[in-house]
């Protein structure tokens, strides 16, 4: 049975594919691919789940292929398939199926059927892989894919201001969530000197002996895991993203942000707990932020105004019992808790749109005012309070900000003052080439060799500062950006020994989607006038370079089709279980070159255009 994984895979990719070559106006033909692909799907997951039972239910694994090996790193696509794998295909196959039909009626003459559907196939794709993975490096692939395809999702009316703007918020927050799986996986290549697969994490022996023996970096692992399903989950202090979220069309917000995509954080956390569920304190930690955040959206859920708003935050509350059933052990009673919830929160969001209007006809026919109930003084006041947090969502959005975004911009705002003319940009891409290859020829004291390599991933990390506080030019910007990643690079070098190869396979991304990227944006600067402070929607005009345009962003941000990602995971590997600080501050330099780029992509390309004989909507919708 474990040559037939593969196809779970296969089905939808398949649809995807073919649905590709019709055009935008053959909706029938669109939807009927889609239809087909996913009702497929469905009976070879039933089929498939019903004869692994019939045969005893063991779990399967299998070690599809080495994309590639150096030395003792081995990057491998690895499947493992068990009863919560199980439970996840099953219950995301059967909604994805069912909102696919509801969506080729609910978005018939819209545009963007043809784009949506695309993205839909994607999303879905990434759920499979992440469910499917065997190891945490096949599973930051699904992890990567889910997060762009997310932002494409929630900016789906990508002429409109909030839904471009709340998509780069989530796109934003879900890049904190990769900074977790980067740890994750640099600290358990030095814990377990290896790719450990989940098969593996599943002998309780093995795992008991590595915990004993490093305590720290287990602890450490466990935290970065939670930190990653916290983000995934909308859990505290999180859980503002999922609201923002709603702002795609209803279907996608019923089986994405309702259903499936609010509870990959539930499926890390079942995935890797024969790992942390051996510490205690972890244990509790879980326990904590589940009950905090179930506390936290309930209050939340009762007082906002907005059907969807209601509906997310119920649907956070719930998840968060669903962590403190998981970190209890409870991990069958979680599963049934997950798919209900699930199921309740997609029907709630599919017929909310129906509820309302039936509720603002009715209230003309059956209005009863409210009759309030007389309460002593400080009931009232204990109510009000709690109205006006709940009502406030608890000031999170504004906690995130305070916490990460606004240093950040603190930081660049000096920086803003370094803005050098063309030579100049000339010369710092010239710097790093004669320091990487004077690496190899000097020697380095311990102190050296521990201060340097941190000192250039500074400089790497300040240059991508320097372009959150940009305003004027997108190819200073761009230009930037590139030039990070040969300072990452530089930084590797001197830390470690680095093949030439290596080094190759990491530039060879970087450099074609670097330049692919600025020809286009330099081509498009002479046709059009932008700059990074207002939204200028030219994908109207220019789809052909938006499209372009946005592929080039991915490569350089290290998307899983490209060498980049190879070499992101590849450079992760050359740094020393000690080197903590060198490997945060890389790890924050792809984090936010990531957002930087799709900020580039949405100032540039979306939001509401200016100029346009297109009736566009207001600011507000």
């Amino acid at each position: 049975m474990e040559n037939l994984i593969p196809l779970f895979l296969f089905i939808p990719f398949l649809g995807l594919i073919i649905s590709l070559f019709f055009p935008e106006t053959q909706e029938k033909a669109i939807s009927t691919t889609i239809h087909i692909a996913m009702g497929t799907y469905v009976l070879f997951t039933i089929a498939f789940i019903a004869t692994w039972l019939w045969k005893g239910a063991d779990n399967l694994n299998i070690k599809e292929i080495s994309l590639y090996r150096s030395g003792d790193y081995n990057f491998f696509i690895d499947f493992y398939f068990d009863k919560i794998s199980a439970v996840y295909l099953l219950f995301s196959g059967i909604l994805s199926y069912l909102i696919a039909i509801y969506s080729s009626v609910y978005l018939h003459k819209e545009p963007g059927y043809k784009r949506f559907f695309t993205t839909f196939l994607l999303f879905f794709i990434s759920i499979q892989i992440i469910v499917l993975a065997g190891n945490f490096e096949t599973l930051f692939i699904g992890w990567e894919i889910l997060g762009v395809s997310s932002f494409l999702l929630i900016a789906y009316y990508r002429y409109r201001y909030l839904p471009v703007r709340n998509g780069l918020k989530v796109f934003s927050i879900y890049r904190i969530a990769d900074v977790g799986i980067l740890i994750t996986m640099w600290l358990s290549h030095h814990l377990w000197h290896e790719n450990i697969t989940f098969e593996q994490l599943n002998n309780s022996q093995l795992v008991s002996e590595h915990l004993v023996s490093h305590p720290w970096i287990s602890i450490i692992i466990s935290l970065a895991i939670l930190l990653a399903a916290s983000v995934k989950s909308a859990q505290f202090p999180f859980s503002s993203w999922l609201p923002r979220a709603m702002e795609g069309p209803t279907p996608s917000s019923a089986i994405f942000y309702g259903s499936i995509a609010a509870h990959i954080g539930v499926f890390l956390l079942l995935r890797t707990s024969a790992f942390w569920q051996q510490l205690v304190v972890i244990r509790l930690i879980v326990i904590a932020v589940g009950v905090i955040t179930a506390i936290v959206a309930t209050i939340s859920s009762r007082v906002q105004y907005s059907a969807k708003a209601q509906i997310a935050y119920s649907s956070v509350a719930q998840i968060g019992i669903i962590f403190v059933e998981v970190a209890l052990g409870l991990e069958n009673i979680a599963l049934i808790h997950l798919v209900s919830n699930a199921f309740l929160r997609s029907y709630q969001l599919l017929i909310s749109p129906s509820m309302v209007a039936y509720y603002i006809r009715e209230q003309f026919y059956q209005f009863v005012p409210y009759k309030e109930k007389p309460k002593s003084g400080w009931l009232k006041k204990y109510e009000a309070t709690l109205y006006l947090i709940g009502l406030n969502e608890w000031k999170l959005d504004q906690l995130l900000y305070k916490v990460f975004w606004n240093p950040v911009k603190r930081i660049g705002n000096p920086l803003t003052r370094f803005e050098p003319k063309p030579g100049v940009h000339m010369a710092l891409a010239m710097l790093p080439i004669p320091l990487f290859f004077l690496s190899f020829f000097i020697h380095l004291s311990e102190t050296l060799h521990q201060l340097i390599p941190v000192g250039i991933a500074g400089v790497a990390l300040f240059l991508v500062i320097r372009t959150f506080s940009e305003r004027n030019n997108p190819l200073l910007a761009w230009v930037m950006l590139s030039f990070s990643h040969l300072w990452v690079l530089l930084a590797i070098t001197f830390n470690d020994r680095f093949y030439i190869w290596d080094a190759t396979l990491y530039l060879s991304g970087v450099i074609v989607s670097g330049i692919a990227g600025y020809i286009i944006l330099y081509t498009l600067s002479k046709k059009e006038t932008f700059d990074l402070n207002n939204f200028y929607g030219l994908a109207l005009r220019q789809k052909n370079t938006a499209f372009w345009y946005l592929m080039c962003s991915l490569g350089l941000m290290g998307f899983p089709v490209t060498t980049t990602f190879l070499g992101e995971d590849l450079l992760f590997t050359h740094i020393e279980e000690n080197q903590f600080l060198l490997a945060a501050l890389i790890s924050f330099t792809f984090i936010l070159t990531g957002i930087s780029l799709m900020r580039l992509y949405a100032r540039v390309f979306l939001g509401p255009t200016k100029g346009s004989e297109t009736p566009m909507a207001r600011r507000s919708s």
